[in-house]
């Protein structure tokens, strides 16, 4: 199935930027939660957290869910909001493997870089904020951030004690503060820029998102670079896997194949399943064997 959508472009610069930014930001873990939440995000394929960070990053999502509640099974939900204040489970074992049966959460959009998790911790600020980025902004002129999910809210805690002498570590339950660190600015005036910059480029990025429905991919149009196609490339006959000419807000994903031309195949014969070419006849002299035409 395809939709064209011509006359749409996003300037070059703003391109590049968002991929830039992709790489900059950091992957922060921020806790587990059930696979439920993970299957209620817009899903893309990964089979690993860090695949599905990469892929939720370059979809333009600010946080990750990833599940493998079996080796058949893998969830990688993507959102542009963190979880709810209520909605964090036990790890299923050590400080932080949220194991099969839960989603592992990471944020892909802060500075913040997760240390550990922590009982009665110092404060040089306690607050009570709605969301875990509303800690981190707050936050933004302390060494630390830490936040401790409750029923509707989140604690949050700011100082400039070095986390690794304060408090004691534990597992990342419900009930412990989970521990962030970033570098400091020394003026409000310069937390307040780079937060603006810090939302700018999450904006930047969530225009990426907009560009086709859930589950399609904008991909380029050859001789126009003002238009691309919302393809589903898992089923696309000629852009089967991915984009046939380059991926209009992704410079590095795979290039698709057209599976209309595989030599050997039969005018007909070949369709795309689940992103790959599958041929069921070929032509007068060639013969089908595993897959192919020979």
């Amino acid at each position: 199935m395809v939709f064209r959508i011509s006359g749409l472009s996003l300037p070059l610069v703003g391109l590049l930027a968002f991929l830039t930014v992709v790489s900059a930001y950091s992957e922060t873990y921020v806790g587990c939660s059930s696979i439920g939440a993970a299957l209620a995000g817009d899903q893309v394929t990964a089979t690993s957290i860090a695949g599905c960070n990469a892929a939720c990053a370059a979809a333009g999502y600010t946080y990750a869910y990833f599940a493998n509640p079996d080796s058949n099974s893998n969830y990688c939900g993507c959102f542009s909001e963190g979880p709810a204040s209520g909605g964090n489970r036990d790890p299923e074992s050590g400080f932080t493997d949220c194991g099969n049966d839960q989603s592992t959460v990471y944020a892909l959009a802060t500075d913040y870089n997760f240390i550990q998790c922590y009982s009665s911790p110092s404060s040089d600020d306690t607050t009570s904020q709605i969301t875990n980025d509303a800690c981190w902004d707050h936050c933004k002129t302390y060494t630390n951030a830490l936040f401790q999910y409750a029923s509707n809210h989140f604690n949050c805690i700011c100082s400039n004690v070095a986390i690794s002498s304060d408090g004691s570590a534990e597992t990342c339950s419900r009930s412990a503060y989970f521990a962030y660190s970033h570098t400091p600015f020394s003026s409000p005036s310069l937390a307040d820029r780079r937060r603006r910059r810090l939302e700018r480029m999450k904006r930047e990025q969530l225009v990426m998102n907009r560009f086709c429905p859930s589950g399609l991919e904008a991909c380029k149009v050859p001789g126009s670079e003002d238009s691309f196609e919302c393809i589903d490339t898992s089923s696309e006959l000629e852009s089967c896997g991915g984009c046939l000419y380059g991926s209009y807000t992704n410079a590095t994903a795979s290039a698709g194949i057209d599976c209309s031309i595989l030599t050997g195949a039969a005018l007909g014969g070949t369709t795309c399943s689940a992103g790959r070419c599958e041929i069921s006849a070929c032509q007068d002299g060639f013969k089908l064997v595993e897959g192919r035409c020979h």
